[in-house]
């Protein structure tokens, strides 16, 4: 019985890790896109490092 109560709090610590880094990625593209979207706002803009002469 013990072993069982030590598996089920495992997974439940799995996923509750998985969760939380799934909403740190989605927290951190939300701050990247925020960002990007108010510099093009303000005049800046992205130019591609690879030119074709």
């Amino acid at each position: 019985m013990k072993g069982v109560k030590i598996a089920i709090i495992g997974f439940i610590v799995l996923v509750v890790i998985n969760f939380l880094s799934a909403c740190g990625l989605l927290i951190v593209g939300g701050l990247g896109g925020t960002t990007g979207y108010l510099a093009a706002k303000q005049g800046y803009g992205v130019q591609s490092p690879v030119t074709h002469k």
